[in-house]
């Protein structure tokens, strides 16, 4: 249904917490993105539990929750085994709000865990974690061009603090060129703009000690990729028009990361996991084990019916979920607790795809993140990850007719909503 308002604009900064965009602002770094703020109402925004980009942008576009949409992670277990598998858009059990509106042509650019891009009216651009280009675009006569600009669907990773330096360039160039196709399409026409920079949560997980330090060596680095992303903010939003309804949120936060606890060494060292082997593969359990994790944040009993080689019965299921509760919240490191909450997913989902989510969802305390690999017996460790997603932190900022009326807070499920309520749509 096309509502009086023509257009709307959806802009996404994957992985900003809300008070990186205040500091930043009133230091005059994003002198841009300042200005824009002072036409709406900005809001804390509650990411998804677990704060994973695939749950949470999902949540975002469908306005449901992952019971509803059937999307906890990047990664998923193909039902009845232990194979890993990355998720499909093609598997999406929910509808985003540009295919109930079929009728408004959509530009969506970069959207994380949508690969393979689908067909709607307009293109779509899948973000990551697209294998390559080719099955990323629709309609793939778009392909060439995109290839021919350079385009870039991630950056990768630095693998030692001496990579930096090509990791900041690449970041620098991505942004680029990501605007610069949107760019292009929006000339093409459009009524719905949805577009997602994620450079911002790359350079967040591996130099937020950089933004935190002003002595660190890339902190100028850090500040100036905020630069060029606020003149990227400023560029599109010229594009837009001054009435047009805009939206930009992030759909986690950020916060410091100085040490890890592995989930599965902690299982194992309390007899809840048992593998064989050395290889990174689920299908090394051996029998017996009682739960394990995985992505993360996700922990999952070993089922009897759920996985092969079940050993956990719904009547011992309780049993083992406070055995878990207990060895999370009383594992400490230098006498500091680790995990500041454990969620059921009976407790936080709701719908018809409850079935395939994690029994805990773990979300840890400040300063500390979480890993999964099954092999190695290190319970804690420090890498270059030095900045971690957080669940509570997440910024949403509306302009339009209503946008005062916007809840004081929100979660990144009711983020659609909130944009009709402000714009006067009805997506």
């Amino acid at each position: 249904m096309r509502s009086m308002n023509m257009k709307a604009a959806i802009i996404g900064l994957d992985g900003v917490p809300i008070e990186l965009v205040k500091d930043l602002t009133s230091r005059g770094v994003m002198p841009g993105l300042r200005d824009i703020l002072k036409e709406g109402e900005l809001r804390k925004l509650q990411s998804t539990v677990p704060p994973n980009s695939a749950a949470s942008w999902t949540s975002m576009t469908t306005g449901k929750n992952p019971g509803e949409h059937g999307v906890y992670g990047f990664t998923d277990f193909v039902p009845g085994t232990l194979s890993v598998r990355y998720h499909y858009a093609s598997r999406l059990k929910a509808q985003p709000f540009w295919a109930r509106n079929p009728a408004l042509r959509t530009l969506v650019v970069n959207l994380p865990a949508s690969y393979p891009a689908q067909p709607l009216n307009g293109v779509h651009i899948s973000g990551f974690v697209s294998p390559c280009l080719r099955g990323a675009v629709y309609p793939s006569s778009f392909h060439d061009a995109l290839a021919k600009l350079g385009y870039m669907i991630d950056v990768e990773a630095p693998a030692t603090p001496n990579d930096y330096g090509r990791f900041i360039a690449d970041l620098n160039t991505s942004l680029h060129r990501r605007v610069e196709a949107t760019e292009r399409h929006l000339q093409r026409g459009w009524d719905i703009l949805f577009m997602v920079l994620t450079g911002t949560d790359r350079i967040g997980h591996y130099l937020w000690e950089a933004y935190r330090d002003d002595n660190h060596e890339h902190h100028e680095a850090f500040l100036d990729y905020f630069r060029q992303v606020d003149e990227a903010i400023e560029h599109l939003n010229g594009l837009l028009g001054e009435d047009t309804p805009l939206m930009m949120l992030s759909d986690h936060g950020m916060g410091e990361s100085r040490v890890s606890l592995n989930l599965n060494t902690l299982l194992r060292r309390s007899g809840h996991l048992a593998t064989s082997g050395t290889e990174e593969n689920y299908y090394s359990l051996e029998p017996g084990t009682k739960a394990f994790a995985s992505e993360t944040n996700k922990i999952y009993l070993n089922r009897v019916g759920r996985f092969p080689r079940g050993s956990v019965t719904e009547d011992a299921a309780e049993r083992i979920t406070d055995e878990l509760n207990d060895l999370l919240l009383g594992t400490l490191f230098r006498g500091s607790r680790i995990v500041k909450r454990i969620y059921t997913g009976g407790e936080i989902y709701s719908g018809p795809y409850t079935d395939a989510s994690p029994d805990l969802i773990v979300i840890p305390e400040k300063g500390f993140s979480l890993k999964t690999r099954l092999t190695g017996d290190r319970l804690f460790s420090v890498d270059g990850l030095t900045g971690t997603h957080t669940d509570d932190d997440a910024f949403l900022f509306l302009r339009g007719e209503n946008a005062a009326c916007v809840p004081e807070s929100l979660n990144i499920q009711d983020a659609i909503a909130a944009l009709n309520g402000a714009g006067g749509l009805s997506l």
